[in-house]
């Protein structure tokens, strides 16, 4: 008998546990949790909005990700960030059928006579910060001026060197480009600085944790959002909007622009893009693209960056960086006998104005329209001598 009671007390003890863990969870989840989660979820925002990340992009089981397609998002520019007060994303932006940026009809069965430039890159290109048409490929459409040349925006906010040549196989190919314009390298040196970086891989990127994140059955509750953002954020797996300037983020920044595990890895992508596109017949151009940081630039200038371009101590890495892409840059256009259309030289000679240089940008690497613009004007010459050399060389192949 007195077993028995025992027994069916600690049954009783075993219950009431398992009840006021219950409880003190749901306590939790009401009183605490969710509060901070509301917080988490409208105020602060990681690398992207968490709300616009699952409506702008979704995933995809090759490219880990692809824009979402049929957008027609129209409403007045957000408030810019703190120590970027030009930084608006997301408020005038279209994508078609095929989750490109253009505006203009497009099939995958391309009309005689018509020629296609797809304008290859990651956020910088794709231009969230502008509307459709004043993203640099769709100005450099109407520059252009010839009815017979599309210029497709072909950019995703995220994607490095192994997406665009994923991207190139899975996607753009379909459609009969006659020309690629590869702007990239952002993201690649950004990427390898976060732990879920892996060589060759697509679909471990910039957005994924927070995919995750969003995503997961156990998110849709409060306690279990913060156990898994806080999870990736103790793993490096989660990339965050840096506004504060720090000497260990300085640091960090510069040891892994002279890391040359991800340079390696940039130029084989980059290369195999370029290989791939002509053994397609396609004409790859290489980008040279402008950035606001220079070298030998004066304290004033790194000073003032913090302020109006989100710089947080990352100036010296970033020029660093830079260094090696565009070496690498030119080295693949000598090897491959490419153009290389360099951007970057026209916008260098705004140094010594660098108040007006930071105005065509809205942070350390996005452009406002009116530096999509330069970009556009600068690459109009180049882009139609190549288009013509190419119709040249069809002729006589003829």
């Amino acid at each position: 008998m007195i077993k028995k009671m025992k027994k069916s007390n600690k049954i009783q003890n075993i219950l009431l546990i398992l009840i006021s863990s219950l409880l003190g969870l749901i306590i939790c989840e009401l009183i605490v949790a969710y509060p901070v989660y509301y917080f988490l979820k409208y105020g602060k925002t990681s690398f992207y909005n968490r709300e616009a990340l699952n409506f702008f992009f979704k995933t995809d089981p090759v490219l880990g990700f692809v824009p979402t397609d049929n957008l027609n998002i129209k409403k007045p520019p957000p408030p810019g960030l703190k120590n970027a007060p030009r930084r608006k994303m997301f408020f005038d932006l279209q994508t078609n059928k095929y989750g490109f940026r253009y505006s203009d009809h497009l099939s995958k069965d391309k009309p005689v006579g018509e020629i296609r430039v797809f304008s290859l890159g990651g956020s910088t290109t794709m231009g969230v910060e502008s509307s459709n048409e004043m993203t640099y490929p769709q100005q450099l459409e109407k520059m252009i001026g010839d009815p017979t040349v599309r210029v497709i925006n072909a950019g995703v906010g995220g994607y490095r060197s192994i997406h665009l040549l994923h991207y190139y196989k899975e996607v753009i190919r379909e459609f009969s480009p006659d020309m690629i314009t590869i702007y990239s390298g952002w993201n690649d040196y950004g990427d390898y600085m976060m732990s879920y970086w892996k060589p060759r891989d697509p679909l471990r990127h910039t957005l994924l944790s927070q995919f995750e994140v969003t995503q997961h059955p156990i998110s849709r509750f409060a306690l279990g959002h913060l156990i898994l953002k806080y999870y990736y954020r103790l793993k490096n797996f989660d990339r965050i909007e840096i506004q504060t300037n720090d000497p260990r983020t300085r640091k960090r920044y510069i040891e892994t622009a002279k890391d040359h595990t991800w340079h390696e890895e940039y130029k084989t992508n980059i290369q195999d893009l370029i290989s791939l596109a002509k053994s397609d017949g396609v004409t790859p151009v290489l980008i040279n693209f402008p950035s606001p940081q220079f070298e030998n630039a004066p304290l004033e200038a790194k000073e003032f960056s913090e302020t109006d371009l989100n710089m947080a101590g990352r100036w010296d890495g970033l020029v660093i960086s830079l260094k090696y892409i565009r070496t690498i840059l030119k080295e693949l256009a000598k090897k491959n006998n490419i153009p290389l259309v360099d951007l970057n030289q026209r916008f260098e000679k705004e140094n010594h104005n660098f108040i007006k240089k930071f105005s065509y940008f809205v942070d350390r690497m996005h452009l406002t329209p009116e530096g999509n613009t330069l970009i556009a004007e600068t690459m109009v010459a180049p882009i139609k001598n190549i288009l013509k050399i190419r119709n040249q060389q069809n002729s006589f192949a003829k």
